[in-house]
């Protein structure tokens, strides 16, 4: 049988509407149309659709009703196919090259990243880390795009999209004197040894919020990644200072460690996305900054920090 899809959906539609005429209405074409859509259909099947009753519009026969219940079938698969090729050509495809400060990156690329593959899987995100002036100086040359950094410094050619705000807090092995405290200042523990995070940006924030206090920080050990950092006072070598903290438990091969607030004061550190501010935003980029502001919006980035004030430890 040949048929048509126009054909088809007028012939549902008078159907519903019981009258050729109501639905030429319901259509905005002229009834002949109607009318000839049905007559090619039962002239194909040598079988009526409808009875005609005369002033009283048709009603269907017993071969129209299985006639209409596939013809429906194939209507509705033609719509859902019309919307999927739709959403598929609305998709968003393409790359971005994102860029990171190097302690945040475990903690807040993968919560991006995936949010992102969820709602956009055509979208590929090509990852790097680096330091602030580093990622600074890739996004001001066009090598990377965007990055999730700190508002630090920034370059007068870069804008600044703010996300969160991260208070610092100290990190103590878990049978420290002082494990059990509801908050901290940095008077506390000033005479315990300290295990340093050891980058440019970090050490220079680590010393301003000691000099806060007039203090300077007893640095028995150094690294340059939080991991070791945090392994290192898990075994009862010092306290350390952080901003953010991984989003689940970590496992420590010695020991254990608390996150205890520090006292209201100290200088917290703003994370947000970097762009340059001349910079063409693709519709990837924007798709990237769109999903963490809606992260943002949701409170994901809350389990990264921990408040300031008495809230006490956290494993």
């Amino acid at each position: 049988m040949r048929y048509t899809l126009k054909q088809l959906k007028y012939i549902d539609v008078a159907a519903r509407q019981k009258s050729i005429t109501g639905a030429a209405k319901s259509l905005n074409i002229s009834p002949s149309s109607i009318s000839s859509a049905i007559d090619a259909i039962e002239e194909q099947s040598q079988k009526k659709i409808f009875s005609r009753l005369p002033s009283k519009g048709i009603s269907i026969t017993q071969f129209g009703h299985g006639f209409l219940s596939n013809a429906r079938q194939l209507l509705k698969a033609h719509v859902t196919f019309e919307e999927a090729v739709d959403e598929q050509a609305k998709a968003i495809n393409g790359a971005i090259r994102l860029g990171c400060f190097t302690p945040a990156a475990p903690i807040l690329l993968p919560l991006i990243t995936k949010s992102v593959a969820d709602n956009h899987p055509g979208i590929s995100i090509h990852l790097t880390e680096g330091d602030t002036v580093k990622n600074m100086r890739q996004v001001i040359d066009n090598e990377i795009d965007l990055v999730i950094g700190a508002n630090t410094n920034l370059d007068a050619s870069i804008s600044f999209i703010s996300l969160f705000t991260a208070p610092p807090h100290i990190v103590l092995p878990h049978d420290h004197p002082l494990a059990n405290q509801s908050s901290l200042s940095l008077k506390d523990v000033s005479n315990d040894p300290m295990v340093l995070l050891d980058l440019d940006q970090t050490r220079e924030y680590m010393f301003g919020l000691f000099s806060q206090d007039n203090l300077t920080p007893k640095v028995a050990y150094s690294s340059q990644t939080s991991e070791m950092v945090r392994s290192m006072v898990a075994a009862g070598m010092g306290f350390s200072v952080f901003n953010l903290r991984p989003l689940q438990k970590q496992q420590y091969t010695v020991g254990d460690i608390v996150r205890i607030p520090m006292t209201s004061g100290y200088q917290a550190v703003e994370y947000g996305i970097l762009h340059r501010t001349d910079a063409y935003l693709s519709s990837v980029d924007q798709v990237v900054i769109e999903t963490c502001i809606r992260l943002r919006e949701s409170g994901a980035f809350n389990m990264a920090t921990l408040p300031e004030g008495k809230n006490g430890p956290i494993l």
